[in-house]
């Protein structure tokens, strides 16, 4: 589990200004939670990374909760995150006593599937994120391709969710404007079942769209083995982590760029944490500062280092950056990538 000392500095100042609810504030959230339960629904199946990661934060996280209600984790899978987010915004619970943990494509499903995410992202309270993504290409070793090059020449089978999903999104929008040759099979509930069953059963020969850390703490054996590759990685500057591994291109022009940037604004959201639309903000403010406090409890840092789980704190205000300017992506950028995706981004 990786610090950097930006996080570590912001994270302290977070603890410091979120503590200090007035006393009476802070009496009437612990008399609310008090012999409560808060509900933690992911967008995703159970025993992949984000759900492992909610758990993981679920166990510590009613400690620093006032009235330390018990925290319960329940699975929304569906639409590539997106019945979740749907669910929370329409009919969570406004009380405080849900929190969605949405995968990476939270906010841009907004914008790029609006036929399917019905919410504005601007409008949910951000509790934080466990940290940003890398999204790679992996590919067993038996693909027929191996290399980038041959991605321009070659078709690899992939297997994607749905649209709106990365794992979806990015291999279309690549092959239109890069000239990659994905072939992608979608219908897979996430990218778990793809690199855990569908590839080793020779059903794909890669997922267009996995994370380095599930890769790290779910396959590290069979990447040590050459069993699973990597074959390229997704975004605007590379991990250093794996820096020999090459980059899919941004595109010839200033509108490739800008379409790429919002694609992949959804790994900056990371894991992201929020609740609906009008919880009383005195009772988000304390959901805050709990969640910051886990990032720095001891017994969960030793959890995640025992799950290999590579997180870091994100704060609420740079999710609500985050979402802002991806919000105000020109209007003719996000037409472009509507003529792109499937159903038009509907």
């Amino acid at each position: 589990m990786r610090y950097p000392a930006r996080t570590l500095t912001a994270l302290a100042a977070a603890l410091f200004m979120l503590a200090p609810l007035s006393a009476g504030a802070q009496d009437d959230v612990a008399a609310f939670y008090k012999g409560k339960a808060v509900t933690i629904q992911v967008g995703s199946d159970v025993g992949g990374q984000y759900d492992v990661i909610a758990r993981t934060v679920a166990s510590h996280m009613g400690r620093y909760i006032p009235g330390q209600p018990t925290v319960l984790v329940q699975n929304v899978p569906g639409s590539g995150g997106l019945k979740l987010l749907n669910q929370l915004y329409a009919v969570g619970a406004r009380d405080g006593t849900m929190i969605g943990a949405g995968i990476s494509g939270t906010a841009t499903g907004a914008l790029l599937t609006p036929g399917v995410a019905k919410f504005d992202p601007r409008q949910f309270a951000w509790i934080g994120s466990a940290g940003t993504e890398t999204f790679i290409v992996v590919i067993t070793d038996k693909a027929r391709v191996q290399t980038l090059d041959q991605l321009y020449t070659q078709e690899l089978i992939i297997g994607g969710s749905a649209s709106g999903s990365a794992s979806v999104d990015f291999p279309v929008v690549a092959n239109a404007i890069l000239g990659t040759k994905f072939k992608i099979i979608s219908g897979y509930p996430a990218a778990g079942p793809i690199v855990k069953i569908a590839m080793p059963a020779g059903e794909v020969e890669g997922c267009s769209v996995y994370t380095l850390s599930a890769l790290k703490s779910q396959h590290e054996a069979d990447w040590k083995a050459g069993k699973i590759k990597i074959l390229a990685q997704w975004g605007t500057r590379k991990d250093p982590e794996i820096a020999d591994v090459p980059m899919f291109p941004l595109g010839k022009t200033e509108s490739d760029r800008q379409l790429f940037e919002l694609l992949y604004a959804r790994q900056n959201y990371g894991r992201p944490y929020m609740a609906p639309p009008g919880v009383p903000p005195a009772r988000i403010a304390a959901l805050r500062s709990a969640f910051a406090a886990v990032f720095v409890d001891p017994a969960f840092k030793a959890d995640a280092e025992k799950q290999r789980l590579d997180v870091s704190w994100i704060s609420a205000d740079e999710m609500s950056a985050l979402t802002d300017r991806v919000m105000a992506t020109p209007p003719d950028v996000v037409a472009r990538i509507h003529a792109l995706l499937p159903g038009g981004g509907q």
